[in-house]
């Protein structure tokens, strides 16, 4: 039996980020959309399944968790 795979295709999301102005939020989003491209060009994809992921358990890591809060601090 055939499995077909989906292919990817890029989707827009939009959500609200905290900032002090403007400036701050679009420097947020170029980083992100840079940390995206970086890991295109090395051939892997940052897909909506593996950031959902990645977000709902960042704190089940000590290391992890220790670090996202001491940088957001």
């Amino acid at each position: 039996m055939e499995q077909t795979q989906k292919q990817l295709r890029p989707f827009r999301i939009s959500f609200e980020l905290y900032a002090h102005d403007e400036q701050e939020a679009e420097e947020a989003r170029m980083a992100i959309v840079a940390f995206i491209g970086q890991h295109a060009k090395a051939g892997r994809a940052v897909t909506g399944r593996k950031v959902a992921q990645g977000i709902a358990n960042w704190d089940k890591n000590p290391i992890v968790k220790n670090q996202v809060i001491n940088y957001f601090k």
